[in-house]
């Protein structure tokens, strides 16, 4: 025969494939869905002992005595439990249990995108409890630090597909009466961002800074109003449409003392020194109380160091002050001194003090009935533009001392 006929004949030979084989080769074609999740495990069971006729030869073996070694082939394919079930009833009820577990703790059945609880799983104020609540994450800004008298607060709505539709967050501010217990507090407000933010009703001192969009989740209220150097506490609900609340999350702050123009205040400095220098008129005097009462005890602070550093030859400001303006006035001035906390009147008393301009975009929303489009919080930018406007504001940072290199 020629070769060509000899290569005919050995493809028509049939040939012996593995199981094991048989699985690879699946996966080589590409047919991955009939091979996806089997596992296959080999193990050796040992030797055939010489003496059992069921045991065939290695046909290669040396001598013709060496015994073949079977192997045990284990094959599990994962699969949901319900799969395996043929029964159409059962298979039913496996899927709604399932889903009653994942999405209604158990005690409920998934009718669309919401839980029907069961009689057992309402509270002790008659709302459902069966589909969990998410907590909501209340955080300070990572863009903007806390100034004087403003803070950013930031959170991520989120909501499962299934169960769960929040509608609204509230809002509550706190002043912390006691610097050591935080447990002492003062409410000061409690705002529904859909109502009291959103809408522009009765916010004065409480903005939108970002709602959520296509892009990000993420929402940002900047507060307001705030008093310097004093303790916050700030939490945050989630409502769903039952009226239910998740559990609170909580932020406390320190706002940072209060914000000093430095360049301002030595120019002040310089002012009572021309002022007091030489022969005082009554104008005069009147004049340089009026400015030094109008300061404020943060600049009036700085106005002191300041002219003290300059003209401390010509007498210490306290004592020019009583000279120039008597006790009873002079006592007035000074008695300023004192509102500020040992904290700030030591951060005061550095050499430099430098000033940082910020712009804070938000935005400015004149009162809107939410209620007239909806709550839809994936097309809520869409819609909160249209009744709201882009402004910016200035926030002041203070820098004590000389800057470090980093």
């Amino acid at each position: 025969n020629s070769p060509s006929e000899e290569s005919e004949e050995r493809d028509k030979e049939p040939r012996a494939l593995t199981y094991p084989a048989y699985i690879a080769s699946l996966l080589d074609t590409g047919a991955k869905r009939m091979a996806a999740g089997v596992r296959m495990d080999c193990s050796s069971q040992g030797q055939c002992p010489r003496s059992c006729h069921l045991c065939h030869m290695s046909p290669g073996a040396a001598g013709g005595r060496q015994q073949s070694e079977p192997v045990l082939l284990q094959i599990t394919k994962a699969v949901p439990i319900y799969e395996l079930v043929s029964n159409n009833e059962t298979y039913q009820a496996l899927q709604e249990a399932m889903m009653s577990m994942l999405w209604c703790s158990g005690k409920g059945d998934v009718i669309d995108d919401w839980c029907r609880c069961d009689s057992s799983a309402f509270g002790t104020d008659g709302l459902p409890t069966c589909a969990p609540l998410p907590q909501p994450m209340l955080k300070l800004s990572h863009t903007y630090e806390p100034s004087s008298s403003l803070v950013i607060m930031e959170w991520n709505h989120t909501e499962p597909p299934i169960g769960v539709r929040i509608v609204d967050y509230l809002i509550s501010q706190e002043k912390v009466t006691e610097r050591t217990d935080h447990s002492k507090v003062e409410t000061e407000t409690l705002l529904s961002f859909v109502d009291d933010i959103l809408s522009g009703a009765k916010s004065p001192c409480v903005m939108l800074g970002h709602i959520p969009d296509l892009l990000t989740s993420s929402v940002s209220m900047i507060v307001r109003c705030l008093e310097p150097d004093t303790t916050y506490m700030f939490r945050l609900w989630a409502v769903d449409n039952t009226g239910r609340r998740s559990s609170p999350s909580e932020v406390t702050i320190k706002s940072p003392c209060p914000a000093v123009d430095d360049v301002k205040a030595q120019e002040i400095a310089d002012k009572i020194y021309n002022l007091f220098n030489g022969y005082t008129s009554g104008k005069e005097q009147q004049t340089a109380y009026n400015t030094l009462m109008d300061l404020g005890a943060p600049t009036l602070h700085r106005v002191l160091y300041h002219y003290n550093q300059r003209y401390d030859s010509f007498g210490e400001f306290t004592w020019r002050c009583e000279d120039e303006l008597g006790p009873r006035k002079a006592g007035l001035i000074l008695s300023q001194l004192d509102e500020l906390s040992g904290w700030c009147r030591g951060l005061l008393q550095e050499a430099k003090i430098g000033l940082r301009r910020m712009s804070l975009k938000f935005l400015s929303c004149r009162y809107t009935d939410t209620k007239a489009f909806g709550l839809n919080w994936v097309d809520l930018g869409q819609d909160v533009r249209k009744a709201c406007e882009e402004q910016t504001l200035t926030v002041m940072y203070n820098d004590y001392g000389e800057p470090k290199e980093l």
